[in-house]
Parts: structure tokens; C-alpha cells; sequence
């Protein structure tokens, strides 16, 4: 979870935490907001077929971050974040921590739903809505997630941009070695300025250990050992490069410490992404030329060259 966020909206990201893991067959992730505009998001299990479980992302306000009335309370956002959340036909749900209730309110946003205001938006968040209850579960399994992997990819989008940008982010995980259905704790970490701890809870098919998982949950990132860190530690030589853990607690939980960067599919992302979500084509002004004297001599080139 960000450290840097205030309190209360640390309390509402847990409660929301809490209320998911009471439900089963969800689970909840807090993340970097970016310019998603999603602080944390579920992942709704499949049994079926674990690789097609469904993303919904979520927009968690505080009660005083929205407006009271006698219906429910309206959030507001701008345009730019619900545009995102509609070129990736990303499920998106709003979300109001009452911090008196202890409670979560929620509501799935839609076009009919999201009431454009100014240059933002503005959602009614109804008070009957209450989440946490079997009812909320079933009407959020049901969302259509047209692309989980698509969004998956759109969700971590901050962490894709921060690496691209230079920042060093790692991964910790913590696991017990001799509980096969315990899950692990994941901790991405970004450094410098401005950097947070984020606490990704995940669950593993039973005896899979977790560091197979976590290509499923990183698709776009390859990972290797903190070199600093294990040298530091004078724990092995990170030469080798294995992803080892760097000490295993009373020979029942493994800690390890990865850094990440991005791998293929994280570059291709950055590149496509514009393209496949928005049609913003590349920039090629001034890179093509060379169409020979008599093409270009021509009235039609003439014509568009001036535009």
C-alpha cells in the first residue's frame, strides 16, 4: 500500500481489502495510480481456467473526497481517466469508504452512468449499494472483461511507464515453504522520490510455488536478483544470477528480492498501446522522403505538401 497516501484513504483501500478477502473468489490488489486513475483493482477467479480470470479496475475515494446528498455520494474525476478506462474497455467500479460506517459503498461506472461535467465526469454512488455482500460479488463477476490480458496490461501501465523512465523498481516476496496453499506476500518497491511500498496479496494453485506464478501476474516485466542487495547481505554471488532467496527464515519462509525491468512484451506495450487504444499513429513528420523529383514535382504531392 502507498505510504504516501493520508490515512483515511489508507484505511478505506484496507477496508476495501478486508471486505474482499471475507467474500472468496476475489482478490484485491492496491497499485500505483499512474494515469489510470485506479488505485487498486480485482481479480475475480476462474476455476475453469486461471489465465482468463477477469480484471475489474478500482477508483477508491473517502467520503470527504465526495458530495453528500440524500441519494448516495457523487465522485467526481477527469476526462482523460475515464477515457483510459473506456479505450481499454476496461470494468471499472467506483468505490466511497464511509469512515464513520466502516463501511463501502460502490457502483459499476458506465456511459449512461458517468455524467460528463466541465471538462470531467461525476458518478452517483448510491447508498443501497454496499459492498462486501454477496449480491455485490455476483453483480461485479458478472462484468464483461472483454480482454483480461489487455487489461492486465493497462492496469500495470505505471509501473510499465516508471521503469521505461529509468526508476528502479523491485519486487520482495516472502513465501512459506511448507504450506502449500498458504499465500505469499508481494511487495513492489519503487525507489527515489515520490516512491511507495505497495502490498499485492496473491493466491497460487495449490503446491505451485510461487515464484512460477509470477509470470502470470508480471507478464511484462523480467526479473532478476538485487544484485546490491544480495552483495550487500553477502548472501551468494549474484553473478550467477539465480533467483534464489536470499534467506529462508527458520527454514519455513523464503525471502527473495527482485528487480524488475521490462521484458519484449513490456516494450511492445509501450509502443502499441497508443495505437490499439486510441489510433494515435506514430510521428513521422520528416521521415519520409526521397520520392524522386518527378513524383513530387507532381500537382496532387504539391497540393498535400502544403497542408
Amino acid at each position: 500500500m502507498n505510504e504516501n497516501l493520508n490515512p483515511i484513504k489508507r484505511l478505506g483501500i484496507y477496508t476495501a481489502d478486508r471486505l474482499t478477502a471475507a467474500m472468496g473468489g476475489l482478490i484485491f490488489r492496491s497499485q500505483l495510480e499512474g494515469s489510470t486513475g485506479l488505485n487498486a483493482h480485482l481479480e475475480i477467479l476462474s476455476e475453469d481456467n486461471p489465465s482468463s480470470n477477469k480484471i475489474v479496475g478500482l477508483k477508491i475515494f473517502t467520503s470527504d473526497e465526495a458530495v453528500s446528498s440524500a441519494r448516495g455520494y457523487t465522485c467526481s474525476g477527469d476526462a482523460g481517466t475515464a477515457a483510459f478506462w473506456f479505450q481499454h474497455s476496461l470494468p471499472v467500479v467506483v468505490m466511497v469508504y464511509e469512515q464513520n460506517k466502516k463501511k463501502i459503498l460502490w457502483e459499476v461506472v458506465t456511459a449512461d452512468k458517468l455524467e460528463a461535467v466541465g471538462k470531467g465526469w461525476e458518478i452517483l454512488i448510491p447508498f443501497e449499494n454496499e459492498y462486501g455482500t454477496e449480491e455485490a460479488k455476483a453483480q461485479i463477476s458478472e462484468l464483461t472483461c472483454s480482454s483480461p490480458y489487455l487489461a492486465r496490461l493497462a492496469l500495470d501501465k505505471a509501473w510499465i511507464e516508471l521503469i521505461n523512465e529509468g526508476r528502479e523498481v523491485f519486487l520482495e516476496l516472502d513465501e512459506w515453504i511448507n504450506r502449500p496453499s498458504a499465500e505469499g506476500i508481494l511487495r513492489l518497491c519503487v525507489e527515489g522520490q515520490g516512491g511507495g511500498i505497495y502490498q499485492w496479496p496473491f493466491q497460487t494453485s495449490p503446491d505451485m510455488p510461487h515464484v512460477f506464478r509470477l509470470p502470470s501476474l508480471f507478464p511484462w516485466a523480467a526479473l532478476s536478483v538485487d544484485e546490491n542487495f544480495y552483495r550487500a547481505q553477502n548472501l551468494h554471488d549474484p553473478e550467477q544470477n539465480l533467483l534464489v532467496p536470499y534467506t529462508v527464515d527458520a527454514g519455513e519462509i523464503a525471502r527473495f528480492r527482485f528487480k524488475i525491468s521490462l521484458n519484449e512484451l513490456g516494450r511492445a506495450f509501450l509502443l502499441t498501446e497508443p495505437f490499439i487504444c486510441r489510433g494515435t499513429f506514430p510521428d513521422t513528420s520528416g521521415k519520409i522522403t526521397g520520392f524522386g523529383n518527378e513524383y513530387e514535382g507532381g500537382l496532387k504531392f504539391q497540393l498535400y505538401n502544403k497542408k
